[in-house]
């Protein structure tokens, strides 16, 4: 019986085998039409080398590769190939999968891959196709899945995207498409996911997307430009778990439609520009996870409902207008893992350990409130970031000392002083990636020179202390090192030089002295930072070999020509050299760069013409320059002027600062910012901008030795609001070409020669706030209508042949009295022309000489009054011997 079962049993199993043999004889084959289809996708593209996706491995990368065109039985079957997927009873080819396969060049109508009709799904994410997606995409009417994320597809979206009436799962995503969302996408009504993040976007989130009832996942967020309000018709998407609106410039209340999507696990609308309060409607979200609500104006107290939705791990508020205290019920969610409160306008007394039944919680984040936090000895929890800043702070809390995993610590604006404690540098030595310690009123550190123990730091902020001794030696890994306005002395010392991935050096306003050391201009990494301001350093300034958005050397004692090695840094912004010693002759040569945006070599030595700008050298990025007190002669640059074409237009980012947005580590944090910084000399004063507005354009030429006339090229930069040619030789008439420039602030022609009248077209300059002719050649009545009628004598001193108010002189009644020039501020050794009082010197040296016939001749030479005040001195010291 037994041998009879086992007979049976192998009976079976050979039945079985031969009827798979027989089915897989049967098995269809790829179509041939479709085969060459694929065959002649894969020689339309070449495959980059490096990387495409950062997550995918080299097999992945090679998918195409494995398409063999060879007639062996395996090889030339399609359905074999990587990444392609048949039929199993048709042989047709309905899954094509190539995303991060590195494939690289344009797709257009006739592309091969839109033959194969029967697709049901196809991916080409984050590969490079740099083009339109084109419309025969529309032929493909069975997808269900089409997935174009990261294929740096632009334009707008195809019309023909509306013939995939069956997709379920559509993500366009990270590319640069632009224009409006289509509206024709409310009638795909079968999509549960649809994903137009990272785009550039624009126009209003259309209220008909509130058709798509199956829809689980509506992702319209980052960097895209959607505006208006969000429609409360979102609130039909019952199915809906993931809404995604972030990084937008939305307006307006959230709607409390919003409450009735009680699916939903995940909604971020960070970034935009929502006011109002939390609706209430959301204590309806109980299967809600993750809240981001940060980056917008919300207001009112942060509801205690919140502590009603028991699955929140992440809550992100920071970065709004909510005020009042933090409700106890937040503090209460066991699952809470992330809770991000900070800068906004909490107030209150807050005890540390009020959150210590939130057993999960590893993010507490409470900087720039208005909070005064009790730290308790007794806290036991661990935490991974912990952000008290601005919390009133008098010491370093000694619970830190048991924190061994932190890997962010931001103790910063509060009011710890003194030396830092011994034990402090022990604390989490093993994970520390941040610390912000700045604009405390710390002094020192145990020991001096102190090597820092963290082993992973990338970021250290120190500045605005009062730390004294030698620059502290941070970890070689670290990145970006910020120890500015302090007190520390010395030299760099040699070991600054081992850190071999730093980009981003503040050491600006200490008092540090002695050479550059070559190790600091090769930066590493994309943000390059290089901030030296104002401190003692002398020499030459070294060679630049690295990666530099921004370089600051202003107020040191730096000596020699620019280092040409300048010209090479591609992606430079910023360059500040104020106030040194430098020698060299105008940089033309950086007039290649062409992201240059501020250029200021402000009192140095410079000298000689400015010529005229080759086809390469034309600043095409310039809205800063100040060449003040140097020794440039001749004619203004009027050829620059007709190149510095981003004075002319309107800036894009006009409502952002100058600087660089950079990311260090990790976590839920806002892009952090380095705001490059400056002062010049404008309306009348030193002006310091902690924070450059992206629309300031100025020009400053002022004290130099430019003479001519002004020439009429200046009156295409019409989007200058700065404008100081003071202190030079300038001659001619007043332009009255300059009322182009009708954005100007403040206009500074003073210590010239200009002669004629003003012109009353200058009176369009509504937007003027100071105006300075004074000490120039001008005569006739002073215009009187609109900014003109605010601006005092001091603006119009010095010219005798003017009349009229503000002046005491009245029109019509001329006075036979010589015009007055500006009295010396300083004899420069670099050249600059010496400016006389001549009714001084009429006093003091002409001693009764009759020279009115030279006073009388406004186009004297500064260089003459020079001379003759010398001559003058001789005489006079020859009569008293």
């Amino acid at each position: 019986m037994k041998k009879e079962s086992l007979h049976f049993s192998y009976m079976i199993l050979l039945l079985t085998i031969v009827a798979s043999h027989s089915l897989a004889s049967t098995q269809p084959r790829c179509h041939e039409d479709e085969r060459s289809a694929l065959l002649e996708f894969k020689t339309t593209f070449f495959t980059r080398k490096h990387p495409c996706c950062y997550y995918s491995s080299p097999v992945e990368q090679a998918k195409i590769e494995s398409w063999n065109a060879s007639e062996g039985k395996t090889q030339s079957d399609c359905c074999s190939w990587t990444g392609v997927e048949c039929d199993k009873a048709s042989g047709h080819v309905i899954g094509l999968d190539l995303s991060c396969s590195c494939l690289s060049g344009k797709i257009d109508s006739n592309t091969s891959i839109f033959r194969l009709l029967r697709l049901r799904s196809l991916n080409l994410a984050f590969n490079d196709f740099n083009c339109q997606i084109p419309p025969t995409i529309g032929n493909l009417s069975s997808l269900k899945d089409l997935n174009f994320s990261g294929c740096n597809f632009m334009g707008h979206i195809s019309h023909s995207l509306r013939n995939l009436t069956q997709l379920v799962h559509l993500d366009l995503s990270v590319n640069d498409l632009n224009g409006m969302i289509p509206t024709y996408f409310s009638g795909i009504l079968n999509v549960e996911h649809l994903s137009l993040g990272y785009n550039s976007l624009t126009g209003e989130v259309p209220s008909s997307l509130g058709n798509l009832v199956q829809l689980s996942t509506l992702d319209l967020g980052g960097y895209n430009q959607l505006t208006g309000e969000i429609p409360s018709s979102l609130g039909n998407l019952v199915q809906l778990s993931t809404l995604d609106l972030g990084g937008n410039q939305l307006t307006g209340e959230i709607p409390s439609s919003i409450g009735d999507l009680i699916q939903l696990t995940n909604i971020d609308l960070q970034y935009n520009r929502l006011v109002g309060e939390i609706p209430l409607s959301f204590q309806n979200l109980l299967e809600l996870r993750s809240l981001t609500l940060d980056s917008n104006r919300l207001s009112g107290e942060i509801p205690s409902l919140l502590g009603r939705l028991t699955q929140l791990t992440h809550v992100y508020l920071s970065f709004n207008q909510f005020h009042g205290a933090i409700p106890s019920t937040i503090s209460q969610l066991q699952g809470l893992n992330s809770l991000y409160l900070n800068s906004n306008n909490l107030s209150g007394t807050v005890k540390l350990d009020m959150f210590s039944e939130a057993k999960n919680l590893r993010m507490l984040v409470l900087s720039s409130n208005k909070l005064s936090l009790i730290v308790e000895t007794n806290i036991t929890h661990q935490y991974w970031v912990l952000s008290l800043g601005s919390c009133n702070l008098n010491s370093f809390p000694e619970f830190l000392q048991d924190q061994n995993h932190l890997e962010l610590l931001d103790l910063s604006y509060n009011n710890i002083s003194g030396q830092v404690p011994k034990w402090f540098l022990n604390v989490s030595t093993e994970n520390l990636h941040i610390l912000n310690l700045s604009s405390n009123f710390l002094t020192s550190f145990a020991q001096d020179p102190v090597i820092f123990k963290w082993k992973e730091l990338l970021e250290v902020d120190l500045g605005f202390n009062e730390l004294q001794g030698s620059v502290p030696i941070p970890p070689p890994k670290i990145e970006c090192y910020f120890i500015s306005n302090n007190r520390l002395s010395g030299g760099i010392s040699p070991l600054l030089c081992n850190l071999s991935y730093i980009s981003m050096i503040d050491f600006s306003d200490n008092n540090l002295t002695g050479f550059l050391r070559q190790c600091f201009s090769n930066l590493s990494g994309y943000w390059g930072v290089l901030n030296l301001r104002s401190n003692n350093f002398i020499g030459k300034i070294p060679e630049f070999n690295g990666n530099f958005n921004m370089i600051d050397l202003s107020y040191n004692k730096l000596e020699g020509p620019l280092p040409r090695s300048l010209r090479n840094c591609n992606i430079l912004q910023f360059l500040n050299l104020a106030n040194n010693h430098i020698r060299d002759v105008f940089p033309s040569w950086l007039g290649s760069l062409l992201h240059l945006r501020v250029l200021i070599l402000r009192d140095n030595r410079f000298h000689g013409f400015i010529e005229e700008p080759t086809n390469r050298i034309k600043f095409p990025m310039l809205q800063i320059i100040d060449l003040s007190q140097n020794s440039f002669s001749g004619s203004l640059p009027s050829k620059y002027f007709k190149h510095w074409t981003a004075m002319e237009v309107p800036k894009r980012d006009s409502s952002s600062y100058l600087g660089i947005f950079f990311v260090v580590g990790w976590g839920h944090f806002p892009l952090s910012t380095f705001d490059y910084s400056m002062s010049v000399f404008a309306k009348g004063i030193q002006m310091n901008y902690s924070k450059i507005q992206g629309y300031l354009t100025l020009i400053d030429l002022s004290s130099n030795n430019f003479s001519g006339a002004i020439p009429e090229t200046i009156r295409s930069l019409k989007q200058l609001k700065l404008l100081n040619l003071s202190n030079n030789m300038l001659s001619g008439p007043l332009p009255p070409f300059l009322a182009n420039l009708t954005n100007l602030e403040a206009l500074d022609l003073s210590r010239n020669q200009l002669s004629g009248e003003i012109s009353r077209d200058l009176t369009q300059l509504t937007s003027l706030e100071v105006f300075d002719v004074s000490y120039n050649c001008l005569i006739g009545p002073i215009p009187k209508s609109r900014q003109f009628a605010t601006f005092e004598n001091n603006s119009y001193k010095g010219n005798l042949g003017l009349c009229g108010a503000p002046l005491s002189k009245k029109c019509g009644y001329p006075e036979a009295l010589p015009p007055s020039f500006p009295t010396s501020e300083e004899d420069r050794d670099s050249g600059s022309a010496m400016e006389v009082d001549w009714k001084i010197v009429c006093m003091g040296y002409a001693s009764g000489l009759v020279i009115g016939v030279v006073l009388g001749n406004c186009l004297i030479t500064r260089r003459r009054a020079q001379s003759l005040v010398k001559n003058f001195s001789r005489r006079k010291q020859r009569r008293r011997r």
